[in-house]
């Protein structure tokens, strides 16, 4: 993960509480900044970062993320009211692992649950796939309070007339009354139930993603996998851990108390002495190493490495997979020392 100076090239009121920003990003550094649909970037301000998904397809050359002003959120707060065109941020390059496969000679069944600010990245699964798949049936099953909280309104309006035989957008409001009481609240398990019987053939989908608040994911993810779609073609992203990283290795209080730690990254080693009273980011930090992070947690994927010697614990996390332990993947933000040498390498992933 990489930061530049971007500016700020463009401002778009979604609605009261939500704003599109688009950054300009020069020529020389595209090929950096390349990204798959569902990815984010990461924005570095006074030191605090945070994770925006990206919203437009990669075909467009456009960076562009969704912000939502959050009561209390100091970051969202501030991007939602100060930030102006011509602004400069620090921008992260992008990355993540919230991504589907492509397939543009096939004839497939999407589904996306998602809620508030959770369409971003749906967004730009959404227009990057039917810019490159004629055969693909797109559902999108997207909760808000009201049709005036609906982010990406008048965008999914358009690609709705664009391709009417390719999208299918379900609006479910928890304080608007609608005709058919289907669509009235929230997505949980009864709801889910009701989908499946009456608007869409779980047998038909090929690939099933859910972005919103942790409860729904949880709930939607276990509930798609019992109708039976597979877990690898489950998709989700959490940004907010439930679970502090610092409370997530209670079972594992073994293992040295200080460990030798060789770190390769932008094809560089360095070698820094871990304390496990800390995670491994901030022992990096501290000993002037650039280290890749975002959310400390265990969910955004920042961090992955390979552990090419030595051992560690691995805590709760909503990212790695079984042929990630397999190929010796791990997070630095959640692991814990099992030996008293380690040697990481953030390039190899």
């Amino acid at each position: 993960m990489n930061f530049n100076l971007l500016t700020v090239k463009e401002i778009i009121k979604l609605t009261d509480d939500a704003v599109q920003i688009s950054f300009d990003v020069p020529e020389e550094l595209h090929t950096a900044y390349n990204f798959l649909p569902g990815q984010y970037i990461t924005l570095n301000i006074n030191g605090e970062r945070r994770d925006y998904s990206l919203c437009t397809s990669p075909n467009d050359k456009k960076w562009s993320i969704g912000v939502k002003s959050q009561p209390n959120g100091k970051i969202s707060t501030y991007l939602f009211n100060e930030v102006k065109v011509g602004d400069q941020l620090e921008v992260s390059t992008p990355s993540g692992r919230f991504t589907i496969p492509t397939k543009p000679n096939e004839k497939r069944t999407l589904i996306a649950f998602t809620a508030g600010s959770g369409i971003t990245p749906i967004m730009s699964m959404l227009e990057f796939t039917l810019q490159t798949e004629e055969w693909v049936n797109f559902h999108i099953f997207y909760v808000n309070k009201d049709e005036n909280s609906i982010m990406f309104k008048e965008r999914l309006t358009q690609l709705k007339q664009q391709y009417p035989n390719n999208v299918f957008i379900h609006h479910f409001y928890t304080r608007q009354e609608q005709e058919n009481f289907i669509y009235n609240g929230r997505i949980d398990e009864k709801k889910f139930d009701l989908i499946l019987n009456q608007i869409i053939d779980i047998n038909e989908v090929d690939e099933a993603m859910v972005c919103g608040p942790e409860e729904m994911i949880l709930t939607l993810a276990k509930k798609i996998n019992e109708a039976g779609i597979i877990e690898k073609r489950i998709h989700f992203e959490l940004f907010n851990p439930s679970i502090k990283s610092e409370n997530i290795f209670t079972k594992h209080d073994d293992g040295p108390q200080t460990v030798q730690v060789s770190v390769t990254l932008d094809g560089e080693t360095t070698e820094v002495t871990w304390d496990r009273g800390k995670n491994l980011i901030d022992t990096m930090i501290d000993a002037g190493v650039d280290a890749p992070y975002s959310c400390k947690g265990g969910v955004c994927s920042s961090c992955l490495c390979k552990i090419t010697e030595g051992e560690v614990h691995v805590g709760d996390n909503y990212v790695l997979t079984d042929s990630d332990y397999e190929d010796g993947m791990t997070l630095a933000c959640i692991s814990r020392p099992k030996t008293a040498t380690l040697a990481i390498d953030f390039d190899d992933v």
